[in-house]
């Protein structure tokens, strides 16, 4: 609900800032009303809808709905063209799910730093097949991630070398086990103390050394509660060390191997027999050999190869290294700045190593660091991010246009993030495609051209 009103009242601002344009500018034209078009249609408005807003603010310009749906198709098409231009099959790493708009699904690629989208397609099965096509297009493609589908599972098996499980999905249904034992253990303590609290405010008088039996037996269901709760908190004990033992660098800054990954995963996995949760041990066979930390392979290898900074000696890479990931590790559990982050972290580790006065030579450092570990992918949850986004702005749409998509990706791609960790950059901004102009700006550019080519053509052919 909070995104909701913040989409909406983004879409209010926007049609205010538009409008007070249009009062200090009498010449309204067709593009001024194509830009609130594309506003209100970004931000999630049907047809009908956005037909009804523009004759609000455009009464002898507004098109009709019919007109709007023909827009659409020029928009899409543009978005398509210019998606493909300027983001498809770019990055190194990807993250790979599939999503279902107004029931139809859409197989998606994101990058996980910038949480740009590098590939889409509409109305596609998951099958290898159509994963193969989608996963073409990146040309230095290292490391993918996905679930257990067998479609994108073999794609990626088949187009990339590093393939890794989403750890995301494969503790989801663990999780949520563990999240109803809790409840329900919370519920029946709950309603023990309660009849407890009941049958002694009903006795005539205080309970003495003979306890009435049924006190007794309700004294003897609040310890199995109790027994309960704590058998819970072992089980979440248990689904925060199954994270941990899938992280590729510990708290400390060192870097895991894969053997380590697996070894600290099965070694989790093992305390689950230990528990009193009958309806976990079916979940623990189905995670056994699921991790294998393949996503974790040759990281030591590409961390050797990042430049030392200017001054430091060969010996001394360990140490400084191990700094700087156990700096990382701690700004990536804050969600700090994407941009700050590494002048942080160069500032707190010349201040750790006595010399303060090399902060500004270590910051290039720390960022070739802080962006290797941040590609190096766990889950993913990147594309339930992006689908977050979007979905809000799809949703009204009954029966949306097969290259929707395509408008989606654009514009997402090219807006600015509002808060978060990548606050005031786009996507665009951190994935590192440089764009001529506003994005909003060259999709109105490619549509209008798109659709004076259309009647140059009809009246050349009438």
């Amino acid at each position: 609900m909070r995104r909701c009103r913040e989409q909406l009242a983004a879409a209010h601002a926007q049609l205010e800032e538009l409008r007070a344009e249009s009062a200090a500018q009498p010449e309204r034209d067709e593009t001024h009303c194509l830009r609130l078009l594309l506003a209100l249609l970004f931000y999630g408005a049907s047809l009908r809808s956005a037909a009804a807003c523009l004759t609000a603010g455009f009464e002898d310009l507004a098109p009709g709905k019919s007109s709007i749906a023909l827009w659409l198709e020029d928009l899409c098409a543009a978005a398509e063209e210019l998606f493909n231009a300027h983001f498809a099959g770019k990055g190194s790493c990807a993250a790979c799910d599939e999503i279902y708009l107004s029931g139809h699904p859409v197989l998606e690629v994101v990058d996980p730093l910038s949480l740009a989208i590098t590939a889409i397609r509409a109305d596609a099965a998951p099958s290898q097949d159509n994963w193969e096509a989608l996963l073409a297009a990146f040309d230095e493609l290292e490391v993918a991630v996905s679930d257990q589908g067998l479609g994108v599972s073999k794609a990626i098996a088949a187009t990339v070398e590093r393939h890794g499980l989403d750890q995301w999905h494969l503790l989801r249904e663990f999780s949520a086990a563990v999240g109803r034992m809790e409840g329900q253990a919370y519920e029946r303590i709950a309603d023990v103390e309660e009849k407890c609290s009941t049958f002694v405010a009903a006795l005539p008088y205080p309970p003495g050394p003979r306890v009435p039996p049924q006190l007794e037996r309700l004294e003897q269901a609040q310890q199995k509660c109790v027994h309960a709760i704590a058998n819970c908190d072992d089980a979440s004990t248990v689904l925060g060390w199954l994270y941990e033992a899938g992280q590729f660098v510990d708290a400390q800054g060192r870097v895991r191997t894969p053997t380590q990954i697996q070894g600290d995963w099965n070694a989790a996995l093992d305390l689950v027999d230990c528990l009193d949760a009958a309806s976990l041990y079916p979940l623990e066979k189905k995670l056994r050999g699921k991790v294998t930390g393949a996503y974790a392979a040759g990281l030591e290898e590409r961390l050797q190869r990042v430049p030392l900074p200017p001054g430091w000696h060969a010996l001394e890479r360990a140490e400084l290294q191990r700094q700087v990931c156990k700096a990382w590790t701690y700004h990536h559990r804050r969600h700090t700045h994407v941009l700050h982050a590494p002048k942080a972290a160069a500032a707190s580790i010349a201040t750790h190593l006595g010399c303060s006065f090399a902060a500004p030579h270590l910051e290039a450092y720390c960022r070739a660091v802080f962006e290797l570990l941040d590609r190096t992918l766990l889950a993913s949850s990147a594309v339930e991010c992006v689908n977050s986004l979007t979905r809000l702005r799809e949703g009204s749409k009954r029966h949306p246009h097969p290259k929707f998509v395509y408008f989606l990706a654009w514009l997402h791609n090219t807006r600015a993030f509002t808060e978060g960790k990548r606050k005031g950059l786009t996507p665009a901004d951190i994935l590192g495609v440089a764009l001529p102009k506003d994005g909003w700006a060259m999709l109105l550019e490619r549509a209008l051209a798109r659709r004076r080519g259309s009647a140059c053509r009809a009246a050349c052919h009438n």
